[in-house]
């Protein structure tokens, strides 16, 4: 529970989280989840620029015509972007084939170019390995390397004579991994090329490739039975604003995966809010007096002494007007750029 009076920085917190797990846990999912479009459209923003590759982001919900990006990040958008990135890496594999006059439509699709690199690309990649790179005494790196004229559209010259036989080394392995990538991310695709249906494209995307995928809680609730008998998994889930959301709404985005055994895949759950803030709407009196559904599961989990992580310095307003509500925190304090960058200085005069 990361506990956040305003501007403190409780969506970057959850970005840099999201990029942790992202970076630290290439094979887990982590879903995303705000009470409001624009909230999650903020949180999401912050995501796509950050170092995270745009084929695993997947943005659910009609909320995503509202982001301020130039890709789309829809189902649709994703795998139409999938079929636009298969063109380009194809063609570089027929280059490839140019390069080492080797015959063949080895270009033709994603298939064709998985048995090229297992039968022409690793065996010839495998060979210069042993014999040049594991052999210090070996001076034949440079005329040795099989894929020369492949990278003659690089920054030259490729190997630079200034430099000692281990960065010609590294150098050489670079180009190699440069190189893997490209059939790596065609056999993520190969799956799109195989199904011809675009539901089952899209179905695909979301149970396999995609490991962020942010939905609003109201989203999640309307397709829950859909997403849970496509047997959807996921390791982490993330709730921003989660002090504005009811107790149900919270509790349903973890119970969108059901295993066979009763055991869930679900490993953290990151909740970040302020109860002290606004609190969920409620419009029924019933429900809200003798209910208490205006509750939420933050404030509840807050009031029953769980431990909260508290950001004690906020940076968006000027130190007289965080003075209007910072006796509502015990621990609010002010950054220390607040008292030199002058738009914090002086008041509006507007």
């Amino acid at each position: 529970m990361v506990l956040g009076p305003p501007g403190t920085g409780k969506t970057d917190v959850a970005t840099q989280i999201v990029s942790n797990i992202y970076h630290n846990f290439p094979t887990q999912r982590t879903l995303l989840i705000s009470h409001s479009n624009q909230a999650l459209n903020q949180l999401f923003q912050k995501i796509t620029e950050l170092d995270i590759d745009e084929r695993h982001l997947l943005r659910l919900g009609h909320g995503e015509e509202h982001l301020k990006s130039t890709s789309d990040y829809s189902k649709s958008g994703r795998v139409e972007s999938f079929m636009d990135n298969r063109a380009q890496l194809l063609s570089q594999v027929d280059r490839l084939a140019i390069s080492l006059s080797i015959a063949g439509a080895h270009g033709n699709s994603c298939e064709t170019a998985g048995y090229f690199f297992r039968v022409h690309i690793a065996p010839k990649w495998e060979a210069y390995e042993s014999r040049v790179l594991e052999d210090v005494s070996n001076q034949s790196i440079v005329s040795d390397f099989p894929f020369t004229l492949y990278f003659s559209n690089a920054p030259q010259p490729l190997f630079p004579p200034d430099r000692d036989s281990d960065e010609h080394r590294e150098i050489a392995r670079g180009c190699f991994k440069h190189i893997k990538k490209i059939f790596t991310e065609l056999d993520d695709i190969l799956p799109f090329e195989l199904l011809r249906n675009g539901r089952d494209k899209a179905n695909y995307l979301l149970m396999k490739e995609a490991r962020i995928i942010a939905m609003t809680s109201t989203h999640a609730a309307i397709k829950r039975d859909e997403i849970v008998k496509q047997g959807f998994l996921y390791d982490n889930v993330i709730i921003e604003e989660a002090a504005q959301m009811t107790e149900i709404e919270t509790f349903i985005p973890l119970t969108l995966q059901l295993n066979g055994d009763n055991i869930t895949s679900l490993q953290r759950i990151i909740l970040c809010g302020d109860h002290y803030q606004n609190s969920p709407i409620i419009q029924h009196r019933a429900f809200r007096e003798y209910a208490k559904m205006e509750q939420s599961m933050f404030a509840r989990l807050a009031r029953l002494g769980v431990p909260t992580i508290k950001l004690d310095k906020q940076g968006r307003a000027r130190p007289s007007i965080a003075e209007l509500y910072n006796w509502r925190y015990q621990f609010l304090g002010n950054l220390d750029y607040l008292n030199s960058i002058p738009e914090f200085l002086s008041a509006n005069a507007g």
